[in-house]
């Protein structure tokens, strides 16, 4: 990767913001007529093709008439990507400096083929850069916004920068790839949801049915040798006491990437793997339970993962609220590892990438099924039960945000995201048997019995 110097400036700049921006690609505005370099491409390989060319899919969220586009001609296994692009230091996008009101960053990519993270930075005229930031992303073929958090560069301590520089295509990949950005704009975003005053909710599954790598609630059945932050890119890791009470919860800050280690456990007799999550400024992150006998590259887009995101994701984030997240070990198995052998006999790691700040807490694995705890929903019905086709669900007025349906074994068949009262859910295709509805509510999650007959 490209190396650029990290390093304090040692004078505060006082020089006034000269920024020039959003960076649309129009031919009377910003970003067309810069000087774009591509690097840094692997030994033998030429750098990307960088060009501004005509929109080729003006629809969706982007219908603006010019877009960058990078061609990359090759594959990688570098989990970076081994593909980027940064304007001119000097006057193409001016020095300037990051306040509360541009410190939020949104860019439009378009990944033709391949969905793979973004990353962003930026460095100034010395050459001082913050670790880029990384936004997940797990849409291609389509216009997707992704936003990045600038506020470490609030108060100028390395200087002003003067350069962008993004990474369009943030992961390893077997070949080459087209994408295109557009649209790069700064501004104060969303205000960032609160931070937790409580901790999350204690676990009521009885310790027999789990193997706990993280919560205050199972202190017998656990695994062995926890490391906390066993690796990290940027960001900070802590553990706080939300209460006072002597109940520890993971504070991950500024998120890139993050994992814990122990000494490898078989989990492969259990259900699911569970954890708590409150999101601040998160959009996006990903989870992965790490097989240390499969050796899949970290980064590689053979791990597999869990995608929790405003859009695109396995599940919906939630922001300024905890929130129970369970996972059917099945997820993790079926996912497409190439020609790695991914089991569940050596699970050593868990590892979180994304971006923005979210907290963590009650991580274990168990053999219940349900795996949560259930609260009371007024007027919840379900009709017809049994059923042959469809199931029918309602509530008096409780929005239902998600439903998760899961066989006798835990495996995830069918979801949808209604934020609605009423709920069809197609069983159609499902086999005969007993199934769980797991609706997801503001205040919380209910479990219901389905059977098809």
């Amino acid at each position: 990767m490209k190396k650029l110097l990290l390093f304090a400036a040692l004078i505060t700049s006082v020089i006034s913001t000269a920024q020039n921006q959003p960076i649309d690609l129009e031919t009377e505005g910003f970003g067309a007529d810069w000087t774009w370099a591509t690097f840094e491409a692997p030994d033998g390989e030429d750098n990307p093709e960088f060009s501004v060319i005509a929109n080729p899919f003006p629809q969706g969220i982007n219908t603006s008439a010019t877009v960058a586009k990078m061609d990359i001609s090759y594959g990688t296994d570098a989990p970076w990507g081994s593909a980027g692009c940064e304007s001119m230091h000097g006057a193409d996008l001016g020095a300037f400096s990051f306040t509360e009101s541009n410190s939020v960053v949104r860019l439009m990519v378009y990944q033709e083929g391949f969905a793979a993270p973004v990353a962003l930075k930026f460095a100034t005229a010395e050459g001082a850069a913050f670790f880029e930031q990384i936004s997940p992303n797990n849409v291609a073929n389509e216009w997707v916004e992704l936003q990045f958090n600038m506020a470490e560069w609030i108060g100028d301590p390395l200087g002003q920068p003067d350069q962008i520089i993004v990474f369009p295509s943030y992961g390893p990949r077997e070949g080459g790839h087209v994408i295109y950005f557009d649209n790069v704009v700064f501004g104060e975003g969303d205000p960032p949801a609160p931070e937790p005053m409580v901790s999350a909710p204690d676990p009521t599954i009885d310790e027999s049915l789990v193997i706990s790598a993280y919560s205050e609630t199972y202190q017998t059945n656990t695994v062995t040798n926890f490391n906390l932050n066993a690796f990290q890119g940027g960001g900070t890791i802590s553990e706080v006491d939300i209460e006072n009470d002597g109940n520890n919860t993971i504070k991950i800050e500024d998120l890139s990437f993050y994992g814990a280690e122990w000494d490898a456990e078989d989990v492969s007799e259990f259900v699911n793997v569970h954890f708590n999550y409150w999101a601040t400024t998160s959009t996006s992150f990903n989870f992965y339970i790490i097989d240390q006998g499969a050796g899949i590259p970290g980064g590689a887009p053979e791990e597999p993962r869990y995608s929790i995101a405003l859009t695109g994701g396995d599940e919906t984030l939630v922001q300024g609220e905890w929130v129970s997240v369970v996972i059917p070990l099945q997820h993790f198995l079926d996912y497409p590892t190439g020609g790695f052998n991914f089991q569940l006999d050596e699970i050593f790691q868990w590892k979180f990438d994304g971006n923005g700040t979210i907290y963590i807490d009650n991580v274990y694995f168990s053999t219940d099924p349900l795996n949560v705890d259930d609260f009371q929903v007024e007027g919840l019905e379900v009709f017809p039960n049994p059923t042959v086709d469809s199931w029918t669900v309602k509530t008096a007025s409780e929005s239902i945000q998600s439903v998760h349906i899961f066989d006798a074994v835990g495996k995830l068949v069918w979801s949808a995201n209604p934020s609605s009262n009423l709920v069809e859910i197609d069983a159609d295709k499902l086999p005969s048997g007993v199934y769980v509805a797991q609706l997801r509510f503001e205040g919380g999650i209910e479990n219901i019995r389905l059977v098809k007959d």
